[in-house]
């Protein structure tokens, strides 16, 4: 019998990649520009990450394929926009995870400073470790996500509370913060919220969805809160307590009690291994649904899923093969690592925008429609960021959409007897 995702694995494979490597970038860079209100910038946003991840999950319920929220955008708001959202995610996996391996190596790399083996080397040997995780049974690789998920929870909920409790005053905010930095702290830190929106592309390797899938968000947000509040409020505690320089802040200040010198060389393992997480659920996810696309006549057959195959084997070559060329193109400096993320981030934003425009029409309640059109102004706002390249595809693509869905509904006019 095939094995399925249920609620513990479901729940590792969602907590790892919305932490992320933003659980290691974002709680300094919300110091640096907030000080000590940096938790108060953190408490809006994962107030504001609980509407995200329950608006997708409640629409990734109505999705009944791996097709996933694209299909729901499809019924609600025209098919043209389903497939445009469709296309944004797929084009943002095939940018977005390069940029998660190539932040891997250089955590990996810089664990062992005086190694002879370059970036370029221990990224495509990260791409090939992941390509064949990814062929594993889908059970498989939530059991491995849920290890890593949970080891790297644990220590940093671990080092924050003894961070916390070791320390003989507790820094806490003073007067309110300034409004314009707030404002801009609060966009950056938006990252911290993407991710649930892949959750649909999934649903078919659920086990009775209808109650996993909600436990699962609920486990799964539950935990991301927790990280994330208890690990910045004791890294800026441990700052303002230690008067260290802004340019030395690092996470790993919170596990120095706890680990002492070996705390930069666990912090990197955390980095890398929730890097791991977030790649195998993003690249997982979409070739899941592109599988099904192909299924559905929206793509060309070869990218379907053939029978009794654990994982859409052909999708994930052609996945990696195109992971590959666009690594090889930062590593020889024919693309930077700030385009692929600008890119990336673009496609991922267009895709979550088209899926919270939906939800106005399958999900209800006032409140809630309030803080989807806040999410919805700052991830309007986070566009304005984009790069030229990135806004060029994004009119390719969008022309595209728009073309096939009109060449679709032409044919599907029927002549009527004058006419024939």
């Amino acid at each position: 019998m095939e094995k399925k995702l249920n609620t513990l694995t479901l729940s590792g494979l969602m907590i790892g990649p919305i932490l992320g490597s933003g659980i290691v970038l974002l709680p300094p860079i919300a110091i640096r520009a907030l000080g000590e209100h940096a938790i108060t910038a953190w408490i809006i946003m994962m107030f504001l990450g609980g509407i995200f991840a329950y608006v997708f999950a409640r629409m990734s319920l109505l999705a009944s394929t791996n097709e996933g929220i694209s299909s729901i955008i499809s019924k609600e708001i025209g098919p043209h926009l389903g497939e445009l959202a469709s296309n944004c995610l797929t084009i943002a996996v095939c940018f977005g995870p390069v940029a998660v391996v190539v932040t891997a190596s250089d955590f990996i790399h810089n664990m062992f400073v005086n190694t002879s083996y370059s970036k370029l080397v221990i990224s495509l040997l990260f791409l090939l470790l992941t390509s064949v995780v990814l062929l594993m049974d889908v059970a498989k690789i939530g059991r491995l996500s849920l290890l890593l998920s949970s080891l790297t929870a644990f220590l940093l909920v671990i080092g924050g509370i003894f961070s916390l409790t070791t320390e003989p005053v507790i820094h806490y905010p003073k007067n309110l913060p300034h409004l314009n930095t707030l404002g801009y702290t609060l966009l950056l830190l938006s990252w911290a919220v993407i991710g649930w929106e892949v959750i649909g592309s999934y649903i078919e390797d659920v086990d009775h969805p209808e109650t996993t899938l909600m436990r699962a968000m609920k486990i799964s947000l539950t935990a991301v809160i927790l990280v994330y509040l208890i690990s910045t409020f004791a890294l800026q505690n441990r700052f303002f307590a230690a008067s260290s320089e802004l340019s030395d802040i690092n996470m790993s200040m919170i596990l120095v009690s706890v680990f002492g010198r070996y705390a930069a060389f666990i912090i990197g393992i955390i980095a890398a291994g929730l890097c791991f997480c977030t790649f195998i659920m993003f690249v997982g996810a979409i070739s899941r649904q592109i599988a099904r696309r192909a299924e559905n006549g929206a793509l060309p057959q070869y990218f379907r899923q053939k029978p009794g195959e654990r994982s859409p084997k052909t999708t994930l070559f052609i996945l990696t093969a195109i992971h590959t060329l666009v690594l090889l193109s930062i590593y020889f400096k024919l693309l930077t690592l700030e385009t692929i993320v600008s890119i990336a981030n673009t496609f991922f934003i267009c895709n979550a925008l088209l899926g919270l425009f939906a939800s106005f029409k399958c999900i209800k309640g006032l409140i809630l429609k309030f803080f989807t059109v806040i999410l919805m102004l700052i991830l309007c706002m986070l566009l304005t960021y984009s790069s030229l390249i990135a806004w060029i595809i994004f009119m390719v693509i969008s022309t595209w959409s728009l073309l096939k869905y009109l060449k679709t509904k032409s044919s599907q006019i029927p002549f009527s007897k004058e006419q024939s």
